[in-house]
């Protein structure tokens, strides 16, 4: 039977999570569209609502839509990007997420559909809106540091909002440089957790990879700084074809959010937040896979495929229990929460995918444009962060919270 009173705190625990990010939004901010890939952030939120509102009320629930209006404005295949800066006040769409929460509560507690129900079986579709609201919120972090960066190159330096986001930055890099070998064999990868995985993540499979190598963090911006000072930008021996032709067609020539600060040769970086000098010890962030791709062929390496990612986080895992009582220590990987880590791997369905709830989670994007990203970023929350969770993003993209680390072949 599925535990309605825990579903029901970590759905209010997620929305209050949304509500303080939303205390922090200047209202010039909230209809503006920062990029042509995303969505102002308050249609992200009232996009929120109706996708929780379909789906419990409408498709569970059977009742008729709260608002057909708001069914138009917050959907994503009726309503153009470029027309979404059309929006009813903040204050409206806040009113419209409580009334739905408040009915889907309480359908939920009158518990008059079974455990075999096809959606909320298991609690598979209550995950699902919980990561969805978690991955939208991530969406609008993303989206705020963009309009940061606006107001800095304006020369509005000074106005940022107070963060309301609690910073969960990766620990500084220790100084460990080796590469850690990770052994030649079988493991199972994805998963056949039905009630908190996401479609594109199932089901498991048995994967073998050759023994491989791989670092212990992801390339820092000390290292990426090295790579700048070195020409890394201008030599295009170390960029594919199609990544020098975006470097140049876009003008690219150091990560998206670092600029050049006041004392010679000193780098400051922007946040949603904040714009602070370049810490080098922090994972170098919101560069795209195609910078990834340049640097790791720069220092001999290349970028791990997913299922090397994965394994990799796994036998991390396994290692650290393994000696946990031990003197012995296991080198450490730190896989997940920093950034999200590009890999050499094109989305793609696993064999036997069975989409869920619906074709246009993951099906769309199954295009061969798109590459896998892991791990979750600062920002990500608790129900995205687990080492099978796939993000992915076209290989130019370089918004996202994103770095990378780097692998290579075990006999090169």
């Amino acid at each position: 039977m599925i535990d309605i009173a825990d579903f029901r705190q970590r759905m209010i625990e997620a929305r209050a999570y949304t509500k303080a990010l939303f205390a922090t939004i200047e209202p010039a901010d909230f209809c503006h569209q920062a990029h042509a890939e995303f969505s102002p952030v308050g249609w992200h939120l009232g996009h929120i609502g109706v996708t929780e509102g379909f789906w419990i009320l409408q498709q569970c629930q059977h009742a008729a839509s709260l608002s057909p209006e708001y069914d138009l404005i917050f959907s994503p295949l009726d309503n153009p990007k470029e027309n979404r800066i059309n929006l009813p006040a903040a204050q409206e769409i806040f009113a419209y997420l409580d009334e739905v929460r408040a009915r889907v509560f309480a359908f939920l507690e009158r518990g008059d559909w079974s455990d075999s129900h096809p959606l909320l079986g298991e609690g598979r579709l209550l995950n699902m809106l919980l990561q969805h609201e978690e991955q939208h919120t991530e969406t609008i972090l993303l989206i705020l540091n963009l309009l940061a960066a606006r107001r800095f190159d304006a020369g509005d330096g000074g106005s940022f909002p107070a963060s309301a986001v609690p910073r969960r930055s990766p620990p500084p890099r220790s100084g460990q440089t080796t590469m850690v070998r990770i052994p030649a064999g079988a493991y199972s990868m994805g998963s056949d957790d039905r009630a908190r995985t996401l479609d594109n993540e199932r089901p498991a499979q048995q994967v073998w990879l050759e023994e491989f190598r791989i670092d212990p963090t992801p390339v820092t911006n000390a290292d990426f700084l090295e790579f700048m000072d070195a020409g890394g930008y201008r030599n295009p021996a170390w960029w594919s074809q199609q990544g020098w032709h975006w470097r140049e067609e876009h003008h690219i020539a150091h990560p998206l959010y670092w600029r050049h600060g006041s004392t010679q040769g000193r780098w400051l970086e922007i946040d949603p937040f904040d714009v602070s000098p370049l810490d080098p010890a922090q994972p170098v962030r919101c560069v795209s896979w195609y910078e990834a791709e340049a640097y790791a062929r720069s220092v001999g390496k290349r970028l791990p495929t997913e299922a090397e990612w994965e394994k990799a986080a796994w036998w991390d895992a396994e290692q650290h229990a393994a000696t946990a009582q031990s003197d012995l220590l296991a080198p450490r990987l730190d896989m997940l929460g920093g950034v999200w880590e590009w890999t050499n791997t094109w989305f793609h369905p696993y064999p036997g995918f069975q989409a869920f709830p619906y074709d246009g989670y993951s099906v769309p994007y199954f295009d061969q444009h798109h590459r896998v990203l892991r791990g979750g970023s600062w920002a990500t929350r608790r129900h995205v962060l687990r080492p099978t969770f796939r993000n992915w993003y076209n290989p130019g993209m370089r918004a996202v919270f994103a770095g990378f680390r780097c692998a290579k072949d075990a006999v090169s």
